[in-house]
């Protein structure tokens, strides 16, 4: 009997002073890993959406740019776009989207439409010009509207 609650209490010993300490060494263990894989992840992540935000206010700012000489208005627009995007990647993929469709579509019927009303103005049709460059002014950015006022333009010139 002696024997018996000998061993029971050797294998109580070895379970308290051996085993257990080892089963919490390598749960803190797996803890461990387990913080450092979800750090690793938000790193990862938060380093995606930098690369985003980067690559988008530089599109913003290359398109702010190349309006700079020929539509100065546009480009501050874009600009302050930009500033009020802040850190924001949605916003700021917003304001590269604006400066590419006032870069792209907007602007070559602005240009086409002041270069025509010029035209008109040089043929001596100066209410013709002046309606032309009035529709431009009320066009804005909006590629609908400034097509309209090329569209004018053509019409007055051409038509």
């Amino acid at each position: 009997m002696i024997k018996i609650i000998t061993s029971v209490v050797i294998l109580a010993a070895v379970g308290i002073f051996v085993v257990r300490p080892v089963l919490d060494t390598t749960e803190h263990a797996i803890d461990s890993v387990n913080t450092q894989i979800r750090s690793a992840q938000q790193q990862s992540q938060q380093a995606g959406i930098d690369a985003n935000l980067s690559a988008a206010r530089s599109r913003a700012e290359s398109y702010a740019s190349s309006l700079q000489s020929a539509w100065p208005a546009a480009a501050r627009e874009v600009k302050g776009c930009v500033k009020a995007a802040g850190d924001d990647a949605g916003a700021m993929d917003h304001c590269a989207d604006f400066g590419l469709k006032l870069a792209h579509t907007v602007q070559s019927d602005r240009n086409f439409s002041l270069s025509y009303a010029d035209s008109l103005s040089a043929q001596g049709r100066t209410d013709d010009a002046e309606r032309v460059r009035n529709c431009v002014k009320q066009a804005g950015y909006s590629p609908a509207a400034m097509q309209r006022c090329r569209n004018l333009a053509d019409d007055l010139l051409f038509g």
